[in-house]
């Protein structure tokens, strides 16, 4: 085996996923949301500004990674949170690509940052919990989680179970058919990311617009400042 399909083994299935989604958005520049991109703009100075409480998060039953069952408070609270929507076949270059490529840059950031890393957790939750089972969120999450970061990927047991979760947090979704009829295992969605205190409250929702890994950086910052001066 030569070093370059050594190396290639090694690298995990959902980063190749994000390299060729990146290089797919360098060809498709006009329709790419801002968090494909360079920010023209800063943002603003941590700590300069405010983020009021939106509404209270919602608990919930969901499976982690080895398949235990757990509740969202318990990965809550401690840390500062910022919780995603996805499934693992979106295709949508500005839907759930977009948010693992914003938390994967995050990522990075936050490994600079250890004192902020340790205060934060990052969460992706299945939406498509019949076919993103807790075996593939484990496999879809292998070289993107970890690195001092702590990074989960979630599903729940059932639609049943999911269902009160998404009508709380306001993240609706829509099955989409063929002209047959048949499922085509494709969702409609509207990207939306959540950013939690540690009193359980939604502190800001990024759409699509404003997801980007600086922005959430100086949103955290901005949080861990307001919780250390109080």
């Amino acid at each position: 085996m030569t070093r370059i399909n050594h190396i290639r083994l090694l690298i995990a299935p959902a980063v190749l996923l994000l390299i060729a989604t990146a290089m797919a958005a360098e060809q498709r520049a006009e329709i790419l949301a801002p968090g494909w991109r360079t920010l023209n703009y800063e943002t603003p100075k941590p700590g300069t500004y405010a983020l009021p409480p939106i509404m209270r998060a919602s608990d919930g039953e969901v499976l982690l990674e080895n398949g235990r069952a757990t509740q969202l408070f318990e990965l809550m609270g401690d840390r500062l949170v910022l919780f995603s929507f996805i499934y693992t076949k979106c295709s949508d270059l500005n839907g759930c690509p977009l948010a693992n490529a914003v938390f994967h840059k995050l990522q990075a950031k936050l490994q600079k940052r250890p004192e902020l890393a340790a205060a934060s957790r990052l969460l992706s939750m299945s939406f498509d919990p019949d076919h993103d089972t807790p075996e593939v969120m484990r496999n879809f999450g292998q070289g993107l989680g970890g690195n001092g970061v702590d990074w989960k990927f979630l599903t729940t047991a059932d639609r049943e179970a999911l269902q009160p979760i998404l009508e709380d947090y306001g993240q609706y979704t829509l099955r989409e058919y063929d002209e047959d009829g048949n499922y085509t295992g494709d969702f409609a969605h509207m990207l939306r990311v959540y950013l939690i205190d540690h009193d359980l409250r939604i502190r800001n929702i990024y759409s699509v617009s404003f997801l980007h890994p600086d922005i959430l950086l100086s949103d955290l910052e901005t949080l861990l400042m307001e919780t250390s001066s109080s």
